[in-house]
């Protein structure tokens, strides 16, 4: 198996994207630090994973400070290290500019940005005894406009992306890479719920916009994010992927037909 033994620390891993992530690094052999708010869910997710030794609970709101370094601590102690530290952990609640509140910026920024400067920071000194690597999982939505609610979102993924590059360059020298998985329109329960809302509309613009025409699922993301992970990507540093069925390249030329 590719990842087999290497400890890895998926953020926000109790569902969508994260949980898809956790369940094909288990699958390559690697020692997984499940990760959530609530330990209810952390357990439930574990359980769904088959359980088992290379499964570990970590609990923390990585919005609060303290918090992201006690979820480090957390999985360091309980795996005995870290290889690999997959900044997953994120919201996407979406909001037209007149509406939005400073509340709101602080919370999506907070959450999906500064967490991952400083999950980084606090990984840092295991990254360096194992010559690891750091994945962020950022977004389409930091590559080009759109959705037009998206602002905050998009902004914090962008941060991302420029984020996961500088530090690309500035840990290279520890043999530590840096890598960006940016999904597009993934069946996830977020995905799902705001398709529900607009009866129906996310998906019929999907299928019109997404050259592949249709959603991307969590194992697709997953199997992406294993990839990174591994001695296979060897010489993947400071590298911007679009997991996306080619949304990003159609955004030339305005959809599918």
């Amino acid at each position: 198996m590719k990842l087999a033994g290497k400890k890895i620390l998926v953020t926000g891993s109790t569902m969508g994207i994260g949980y898809g992530a956790a369940a094909q690094l288990l699958e390559e052999g690697a020692v997984v630090a499940i990760h959530g708010r609530d330990m209810t869910r952390v357990r439930d997710a574990i359980q769904k994973l088959g359980g088992g030794e290379r499964l570990v609970a970590v609990v923390g709101d990585v919005a609060d400070l303290d918090s992201c370094k006690s979820i480090v601590q957390q999985a360091v102690a309980k795996m005995g290290g870290l290889d690999c530290l997959v900044n997953n952990a994120g919201i996407g609640e979406l909001g037209y500019l007149e509406d939005l509140s400073e509340e709101h910026f602080d919370r999506i920024i907070n959450t999906n940005l500064r967490s991952a400067f400083f999950l980084t920071q606090y990984a840092l000194p295991e990254l360096k005894k194992t010559r690891g690597n750091v994945i962020f999982t950022a977004s389409t939505a930091g590559i080009c406009a759109g959705p037009t609610d998206s602002h905050v979102y998009a902004a914090a993924k962008s941060g991302m992306i420029s984020l996961g590059q500088s530090l690309a360059l500035e840990l290279a020298p520890y043999g530590i890479r840096v890598n960006m998985l940016c999904p597009g329109y993934i069946d996830t329960p977020l995905i799902a719920a705001e398709n529900a809302k607009l009866n129906g509309q996310v998906f019929q613009f999907i299928e019109a916009c997404v050259p592949l025409g249709r959603l991307g699922s969590i194992e697709e993301c997953g199997s992406a994010i294993a990839y990174l992970a591994s001695d296979a990507a060897a010489y993947f540093t400071g590298s911007v992927i679009s997991n996306d069925g080619g949304a990003t390249a159609a955004r030339s030329w305005g959809g599918r037909n």
